[in-house]
């Protein structure tokens, strides 16, 4: 049965996520389309759906703290450096200071 409150809310986070696209990753861009295209019509809403947006914008919050640039960096890259610390360690190629050095 169609549930009209949970389609509101997924238009409204797929209206956020598009609101922050220029921070999206290629896969979340790819999948943040593939969405807008999914829910044109109102449908019942798929709640992996709503999981997966709401990961695509906590995780542009998270690369806030970071010196990453969704369009030139690796996807896949655990250990960041932080962007204050680069700001700090700019001798040594931008690359944060080892533990213990």
């Amino acid at each position: 049965m169609f549930n009209i409150a949970e389609y509101a809310e997924l238009l409204r986070l797929l209206e956020e996520a598009a609101a922050v696209e220029e921070g999206l990753m290629p896969n979340e861009l790819e999948m943040l389309r593939s969405l807008k295209t999914k829910y044109i019509e109102p449908s019942s809403v798929d709640p992996f759906d709503v999981t997966a947006l709401n990961v695509m914008l906590r995780n542009v919050e998270i690369r806030k703290g970071y010196h990453f640039d969704p369009k030139k960096d690796a996807g896949r890259v655990i250990d960041l450096p932080r962007a204050d610390e680069t700001k700090n360690s700019a001798g040594n190629g931008g690359q944060a200071p080892k533990k213990g050095a």
